[in-house]
């Protein structure tokens, strides 16, 4: 199967673990980083709040939540990005599913003098990618502390989000006073001072929008997810998928008519046919490939910067099993062969639309040359532990960033946590 891998993924040790240190997917090193969820689960996979499904299709539900001053607001806009209370972290990633280096070693906290939006742009002279590089090859130790990231602090009293696309995420678990929470999504292109309302142009102008992305700028969740709370995070991640599959979807697959959304955000009906759609989601598996001496195989993908690599990845095809899918994509973008299949977790990754279904996968005996296909995937190589450590350590492999899965299947081999 032909996919972008670019779509999915990215979707040093003092002594050398081996194979029998290797660790649950979802243990802790550091709980004050990952916050895991009751069940265990890190990252983007996280969730406290109640869904609250039973009350979707409640009439009015979006407006009266809006008029409620104690209702809490999530501002995230299609790109996949959110509003926090710390400066904004990579805003203007662009939209290839690769998670970026970092947070800043230098970020402030929001209204801090000299606080100021941070992204990594290719070529510019701003000093902190050479900071990045040499964080890498020290392993992180010298890093000062920096803040943790939070869903920006706004009430439907900040916000006004009438005339705003608004989706209704949940509600806090046995909390008394029923606080709910609501997406209300920034219109694209920096629309955030005026929104067109109607056929003739007329807008409604969202001064509080604007004012509050001004102290709460936009971060990309794939550059910030790992550094949340398992609260916030589970706020976020239905949020940002939420809000891409709307602006993905304002016609009608059967009739071609103008959909609108309906069940409170989580569905749209078409205004012609009345065929009623639900957010889609695509399977991919990834997983880490292992051979018969225990090394991993890492790939670089034919966009990617030089010195980046990652797990083997793809979607699922049509009326495939997802084990077949790990067989099949191993094969056609390393040429190796494999013998068995181990699920291990499984992660959302809304940009815009992926489930990502962890997995590894051990090589059968004798297969330990990597072939490319030089379409997908430029560049194979097969690393032991030690040979791992040593590479990431002098900056000739960048491995994917803490949010995705990919990095936790490649510390899930490693035995723990890699820094750099």
């Amino acid at each position: 199967m032909s996919t972008s891998r670019n779509d999915l993924t990215d979707a040093a040790a003092t002594s050398t673990p081996t194979s029998a240190l290797r660790r649950s997917p979802w243990r802790v090193d550091e709980p004050e980083r990952w916050d895991e969820d009751a069940f265990g689960r890190r990252s983007l996979s996280r969730l406290t709040v109640d869904r609250d499904a039973a009350r979707r299709r409640e009439p009015g539900l979006l407006n009266s939540l809006a008029a409620d001053p104690a209702t809490r607001l999530v501002l995230v806009d299609a790109r996949g990005r959110v509003a926090l209370d710390v400066p904004a972290s990579h805003p203007e990633l662009p939209e290839n599913g690769l998670t970026p280096p970092s947070w800043p070693v230098d970020a402030l906290p929001t209204g801090t003098p000299g606080a100021a939006a941070h992204d990594v742009v290719e070529g510019a002279d701003t000093g902190e990618e050479e900071q990045e590089r040499q964080d890498q090859r020290t392993g992180f130790q010298d890093r000062p502390a920096r803040p943790r990231p939070h869903l920006a602090p706004l009430t439907a009293t900040d916000v006004d989000p009438t005339g705003l696309e608004t989706f209704y995420l949940g509600s806090e678990p046995g909390d008394g006073a029923g606080t709910s929470w609501l997406a209300v999504v920034v219109p694209a292109d920096g629309a955030a001072a005026a929104e067109p309302d109607d056929a003739e142009g007329a807008s409604r102008p969202h001064p509080d929008l604007a004012d509050a992305l001004e102290r709460y700028p936009l971060s990309a969740l794939r550059a910030v997810g790992d550094e949340l709370t398992a609260h916030d995070a589970g706020l976020a991640t239905p949020a940002a998928a939420l809000a891409a599959w709307h602006a993905r979807n304002h016609y009608c697959p059967s009739c071609g008519s103008r959909t609108e959304p309906v069940e409170s955000g989580w569905a749209r009906r078409c205004t012609g046919c009345g065929a009623l759609q639900f957010p889609r989601t695509d399977p991919a598996v990834i997983m880490a490939v292992t051979d018969d001496a225990d090394r991993i195989v890492l790939v670089h993908g034919a966009a990617w910067d030089a010195g980046r690599y990652s797990t083997v990845a793809g979607f699922v095809e049509a009326g495939e099993a997802a084990e077949a899918a790990v067989v099949r994509e191993v094969g056609e973008e390393t040429g190796l062969r494999v013998a068995s299949v181990e699920q291990v977790a499984t992660q959302p990754w809304p940009f815009p639309r992926s489930l990502m279904l962890g997995y590894r996968a051990r090589l059968a005996p004798g297969e330990h040359v990597a072939r490319p296909d030089q379409e997908e995937v430029t560049g194979a190589i097969v690393l032991s532990r030690a040979e791992l450590a040593a590479a990431v350590e002098a900056g000739d492999v960048v491995l994917p960033g803490s949010t995705s899965i990919a990095r936790m299947l490649i510390e899930d081999w490693y035995g723990e946590e890699i820094r750099g």
